[in-house]
């Protein structure tokens, strides 16, 4: 069932500025890293208002912006030309440290065999308001007047598991004003090992599910490629991307190669299934992202990007990601910008690929997460399509992440019988060591896709 409007607008009214945070570890690129809050590079307007440094301009030569050190060089050309340059990088938008919760809200796990009518009474007692229903997860979120009252009356009754709170979550990247770009821009494909893998042609058959922001379809550089789009956050009426995130993450993944225009997406044989399950202001909660995982699944998605997280986990999101790996979905998500060790969801949990994001020397960047339970580094900044046209350069953890999704779908393709195991399994293991003091490796295509087949 979808989310109404008004539990949309309780997330955003309640949320608190997240600050962005970088720290150096052994492996990592070292810089300066500025405190900002967690909501810069949104909205210009809210930008202006909380006194976020302003993106720096492009230049013809190596430039930095303010919080990280990413390294963008524009290709040489005669002054006469004058070839659009690609806008530089705004800030990555830090990860919270500390969970974030929706007001009023419960997700409920009830134990196996409890019918819907039992629910019902269950929750009827606590004169509790259902919000959505997860059947597959034997989950039920609900509204009630008091929080820990619903909790301690709810994990007294035999009939439930447990009751938890729902934990807002950011999605993991920052989008510039719209330019022109050039494919020499994205060093990440040469780099990753893709090659000539993105130019194999072929019908757009496996499906990478994009939970996110939404997708703007209209992007001509994501022209039929992109399936109707299911809508979590504003009761099944919006139709496309009123953040940019979303068309973003699913450029890097599919976006038409060889058109003349733009960047080229890393898979030629993935369409997007755009599911909305955040918010214009780039956050949403755990509990409607399990939702999302749910669909994805049951609409038959062979892999699912989630470009989106937080410092804490939700049993129903725990539930859903094991769900998706059951019926053989691979599922990639992004593993934080906070430049800590600190554990993310759903990043951190059994089945997914969680993904650091790492720079042009095989460094990881300061922003990104760097802890043990991380399985590989992409790069972390790369062309991207933005809503209503043009392109931008999107760097975060959510811009490394739907690279290994586009991978996962390029194996998919070559192997269709090949499991999600074995398809994770090959990235992972394939994956070409990065620098000193960092377990886990950056990402290589070629060999991933030899190892699965």
């Amino acid at each position: 069932m979808p989310r109404t409007p008004t539990r949309a607008a309780l997330v955003a009214a309640t949320l608190a500025a997240s600050l962005c945070g970088g720290a150096s570890a052994a492996g990592l690129e070292t810089s300066a890293t500025a405190t900002l809050p967690g909501l810069c590079g949104i909205d210009p307007a809210v930008s202006s208002l909380l006194g976020c440094p302003q993106p720096q301009e492009p230049a013809s030569s190596t430039s930095t912006t303010t919080t990280t050190t990413t390294t963008t060089t524009a290709p040489r050309t005669p002054a006469a030309a004058a070839v659009p340059q690609l806008q530089a990088p705004m800030p990555v938008q830090g990860s919270s440290l500390h969970p974030q919760y929706v007001p009023h809200v419960v997700v409920v796990r009830f134990r196996a065999n409890v019918r819907a009518a039992e629910q019902t009474k269950v929750l009827h007692r606590i004169a509790a308001i259902t919000r959505e229903r997860i059947p597959q997860l034997r989950t039920v979120v609900v509204s009630v007047a008091s929080v820990v009252r619903a909790q301690a009356k709810l994990e007294a009754s035999p009939l439930v598991v447990h009751a938890t709170r729902d934990e807002i979550l950011h999605v993991l990247g920052s989008l510039p004003s719209p330019d022109d770009t050039f494919f020499s821009y994205e060093w990440g494909f040469r780099q990753a090992g893709f090659g000539g893998l993105w130019q194999r042609s072929g019908p757009r058959n496996v499906i990478v599910a994009v939970i996110d922001t939404g997708v703007d379809a209209t992007q001509p550089d994501l022209a039929g490629v992109v399936r109707p789009q299911i809508d979590l956050v504003d009761g099944g009426s919006s139709a496309g991307d009123d953040n940019g995130h979303g068309t973003a993450v699913a450029g890097i993944i599919a976006a038409l190669a060889n058109n003349g225009a733009g960047g080229a997406g890393v898979c030629s044989a993935c369409s997007i299934l755009p599911i909305k399950a955040m918010g214009a202001n780039g956050n949403g909660d755990l509990a409607t992202v399990a939702a999302a995982i749910v669909r994805a699944t049951d609409m038959h998605a062979r892999v699912i990007d989630l470009s989106l997280g937080g410092p804490q986990g939700l049993d129903a999101l725990a539930q859903a990601v094991a769900y998706a790996n059951s019926k053989g979905a691979v599922v990639v998500a992004a593993a934080g910008n906070s430049g800590r060790t600190t554990p993310f969801f759903p990043a951190n949990y059994p089945g997914v690929l969680s993904v650091a994001g790492s720079n042009q020397s095989d460094r990881l960047y300061s922003w990104s997460e760097h802890g043990t339970w991380i399985a590989v580094s992409a790069p972390g900044c790369n062309v991207a399509p933005l809503i209503h046209g043009g392109y931008g350069q999107f760097c975060g953890t959510s811009s490394a992440t739907p690279l290994v999704a586009g991978l996962a779908g390029i194996a998919i393709a070559a192997h269709p019988g090949a499991t999600n195991v074995r398809v994770t399994s090959a990235i992972e293991h394939t994956a070409k060591r990065i620098s000193a003091g960092v377990h886990f490796g950056r990402i290589a295509a070629a060999a991933a896709l030899a190892a699965v087949g």
